[in-house]
């Protein structure tokens, strides 16, 4: 195991998280920093082995990470990471288009002060994370605040899942150029908007900041698919 992998495992498996999960997010960090690269194959032995475990908890840890996307388990050939593709980019960005402008007007009204002051909190700690998986984590943890008191939870369990797939694409675009010049003020005003009961403003921004986003990372994808393997 690499030494940034034992980082992350370190971070995760002393949590008070049940094992399987910290197992999960161990490995989730990992493919989103690029320490398993795209079809890769995810050894259930080995991965328990290195972790100190049985094979139980990396079984369940590896089918939450099929369930999520992040790998795919195909006849004979084991569960591997997934791989990465412009289509499979663009499809997470549209479905993020419809579902979160969404979640966020059914959520807004019944938003508390505790809500606002928490969300803003967590932003002001992004840029002082870095380009890593923490940052990512803040990121989406600040619009989950603002989505929380949607009331719809099989919405907010699918938008949590596209938020780990787009992970993948987000952060080495961040690596490589950075946040925006204006991300912070983005995020702010939409916060500002929701807090003032400017609901629809509220959701077109946020909109109009998934749009942006997909057209910025879009320049950095390759115009053509991988090929996919043969079955």
């Amino acid at each position: 195991m690499s030494d940034e992998l034992a980082k992350l495992a370190e971070r995760h498996l002393s949590s008070r998280e049940a094992l399987p999960e910290a197992i999960a997010r161990t490995l989730r960090d990992a493919i989103f920093e690029g320490f398993f690269a795209p079809e890769q194959r995810l050894h259930q032995d080995d991965i328990a082995q290195k972790f100190g475990v049985s094979r139980v908890p990396v079984r369940e840890a590896l089918a939450k990470l099929v369930t999520e996307g992040l790998a795919t388990q195909r006849l004979n050939k084991g569960i591997r990471v997934a791989p990465l593709s412009r289509t499979d980019f663009q499809d997470i960005m549209e479905l993020r288009l419809l579902m979160e402008p969404y979640a966020l007007q059914l959520s807004a009204p019944h938003l508390t002060t505790e809500d606002f002051e928490h969300a803003e909190r967590t932003l002001s700690e992004v840029r002082s994370a870095g380009v890593s998986a923490r940052a990512a984590t803040l990121h989406w943890e600040f619009h989950n605040r603002l989505y929380a008191r949607a009331g719809r939870a099989r919405l907010l369990s699918q938008i949590s899942q596209l938020q780990f797939a787009i992970n993948r694409y987000v952060l080495p675009v961040w690596q490589s150029v950075g946040l925006s010049e204006d991300w912070d003020d983005s995020h702010l005003a939409i916060l500002d908007a929701v807090r003032t009961g400017d609901v629809t403003r509220a959701a077109q921004m946020t909109a109009e900041q998934i749009n942006e986003a997909m057209d910025r990372m879009l320049d950095h994808l390759p115009m053509k698919n991988p090929p996919e393997e043969p079955e």
